[in-house]
């Protein structure tokens, strides 16, 4: 599953809207509980462990696709 599918269906979006530049916060659908579904989703689907400041950095698409490639994972 890519990084723009996982965002899509769990903030209930367009893929087609998930790019880099977008900003949790301005996810209509965002909110702390969403947060932790992703989060948990995404530690699934890529198969690593975020630590808690990462997860607490983690902002954006931007953030969440260099989260994966600083671990040599491909988005």
């Amino acid at each position: 599953m890519s990084l723009e599918k996982l965002f899509a269906e769990v903030f209930t979006m367009s893929e087609a809207d998930v790019v880099d530049s977008l900003q949790l916060q301005d996810i209509p659908s965002w909110d702390s509980m969403t947060h932790m579904v992703f989060i948990v989703r995404f530690e699934e689907q890529y198969q690593i462990q975020l630590e808690g400041d990462e997860i607490a950095d983690l902002k954006s698409v931007g953030d969440a696709r260099a989260a994966l490639l600083a671990r040599g994972v491909a988005p």
